[in-house]
């Protein structure tokens, strides 16, 4: 077995001798691995006929040594630890980006409903289409993976104490909105933006959520001028339109939630095209103003506001000093920042929204049993360490919660396991292994740790992402963090996966993430019950 082969090795060659192992197993089309507790899973970017109701049955209820493992097998053990022990269970899914953890998630998913088979039919159903609505609203397409996770979702499955799924619960966490208003080279928006413009232009519904036949809007254009090409001819983004028709149906979301959702995308796709122009006067410089009010008007249109009051917001400011209320006008660059912050702002709630609508449809029916007699399986599934060409500060708050995620997977695997053999006098020899404990200090101690200073930072007007960097190297004074030689705005970190270097720019901007409070007045005179509500509650995880 493979865990006698690694028994007979010297620990210098453990690392070559899992990877010649693996190596063989996926030359023979075998995807998975045990290692003691851990599934080793490798992606074979082709679809296996490995995940059949035939393999779901295979998997059920049998000793792991039965069959060959398999990723159902995980999912087994875990439901069979819930029901045996009457104890919550939680699936971690790590790796680096590209490497398949939401496809796992999903087949985790796939398999733990048939394990649960409650009567509901409709209930396993709507489950099922959680992870692909999410999906198309949470992923992209990167430079190394064209269905990157852009945000971290943990899904919780609940069951009945006789272990009968009766509902599910989503929390969300760190999704990317800087994609969109901008991608990096070769990369895409979320993948949504296309699914809706193919499908409404297949409709022949483009004009009625005013959306541009022939130029795409800014938000989704690209250098390679094929963007509407795809759009029109791909037949997946089709495909995928009429696929998130269908989970918002299965899910049950109404007619009405579904039309607000398409009216407040389109009206970000159309705010991101609404341009402005230096106002020159013999006393200022510093106003702007919409030239062309096309994009503008059909951004309030679709938004249900005013356009008039909408521009005031774009190209103004109140400041109240003293109890007087002085309106100052914004320069070009400070209205097209406002602009971009109104979109990332609206896509963002939009997001929490949608979670928090499935989360209402998919709680357990108070009727059948109650919530806290049950237990959970959660399965955590967050975007993989990352190492761009260019990494900023999305990259940063990716590989910080994968350090978090080794750290947990540290503890579990070693540290509390060794613990274990020594409480119990068991002759074990001990693991070397890297403890990053000192490097995730660095990260989050207050008052000293890197994110606290960049929050630090982040309050001082005068702040600029130099000062920024020059405050790291000031205070961050470890073996984990350097400064490159003759690069002003760069600073490199050692992970456990490796080191990365990352560019400071936009860094304080993106981590203040504000949104002016003139748009949020605006945005709450909306028509659009959806849209109102998004910027009246208060914004929490529920």
């Amino acid at each position: 077995s493979f865990q006698e082969i690694l028994l007979n090795c010297e620990t210098c060659d453990l690392q070559d001798t899992i990877i010649y192992q693996l190596k063989k197993r996926y030359a023979d089309l075998q995807m998975y691995t045990y290692v003691g507790d851990i599934l080793i899973a490798l992606n074979p970017f082709q679809n296996l006929s490995i995940y059949s109701p035939q393999f779901s049955k295979l998997y059920h209820g049998v000793k792991r040594s039965s069959n060959p493992p398999h990723i159902f097998a995980t999912a087994d053990a875990a439901y069979q630890g819930m029901i045996t022990f009457n104890k919550d269970q939680c699936i971690i899914i790590s790796g680096e980006s590209g490497a398949g953890k939401t496809e796992s998630a999903h087949l985790i998913v796939q398999h733990l409903t048939f394990l649960g088979k409650a009567n509901n039919r409709a209930l396993r159903e709507k489950i099922l289409q959680v992870n692909p609505l999410v999906e198309a609203f949470g992923n992209a397409c990167t430079a190394i993976n064209d269905n990157s996770s852009r945000f971290g979702k943990y899904l919780e499955m609940m069951f009945t104490p006789t272990g009968a799924v009766m509902g599910a619960k989503i929390s969300e966490y760190l999704l990317e909105k800087s994609r969109v208003i901008k991608q990096a080279l070769g990369e895409k928006n979320f993948h949504i933006f296309y699914y809706i413009y193919a499908g409404l232009y297949h409709q022949k519904k483009l004009s009625e959520y005013k959306l541009p036949e022939k130029k795409p809007p800014r938000y989704i254009d690209n250098d390679t001028g094929k963007v509407m090409h795809d759009i029109i001819n791909k037949e997946s983004y089709g495909t995928q339109f009429e696929a998130i028709e269908h989970c918002f149906q299965i899910i049950g979301f109404t007619k009405e939630e579904v039309h607000s959702v398409y009216r407040i995308l389109a009206g970000i796709l159309n705010t991101g095209n609404i341009e402005f122009a230096a106002i020159s006067s013999q006393h200022q410089t510093d106003k702007s103003e919409v030239p062309n009010m096309e994009a503008l008007d059909n951004a309030a249109a679709l938004l249900s506001i005013g356009s008039e009051e909408l521009q005031e917001a774009l190209t103004s400011h109140c400041v109240v000093t003293r109890g007087e209320t002085i309106i100052r006008t914004n320069t070009v660059d400070k209205a097209a920042d406002v602009r971009d912050a109104m979109s990332k702002a609206l896509y963002g709630r939009l997001f929490s929204w949608i979670v928090n609508r499935i989360n209402t449809l998919l709680q357990p029916d108070k009727n059948i049993c109650n919530a806290e007699s049950g237990m959970n399986v959660g399965i955590l599934d967050i975007f993989g360490f990352e190492n761009f060409t260019r990494n900023s500060f999305e990259q940063l708050c990716i590989n910080i919660a994968n350090e978090q995620i080794q750290f947990y997977f540290n503890q579990h695997i070693f540290a509390l396991e060794q613990m274990e053999y020594q409480n119990e006098g068991i002759d074990a020899v001990l693991v070397d292994y890297e403890d990053n404990r000192p490097l995730l200090d660095m990260f989050l101690q207050k008052p000293m740790g890197l994110l606290s200073l960049l929050d630090e930072e982040s309050r001082f007007p005068q702040a600029t992402d130099l000062t920024l960097v020059d405050k790291f190297e000031d205070n961050l004074r470890c073996k984990y963090f350097w400064r490159p030689k003759r690069v002003e705005l760069c600073f490199g970190i050692q992970h456990y996966a490796g080191k990365v270097q990352y560019d400071a720019y936009g860094f304080l901007e993106k981590n203040r993430d504000t949104l002016p409070a003139d748009i949020m007045v605006v945005l709450r005179t909306s028509e659009n019950r959806l849209l109102q509500q998004l910027f009246s509650s208060p914004l929490t995880k529920t």
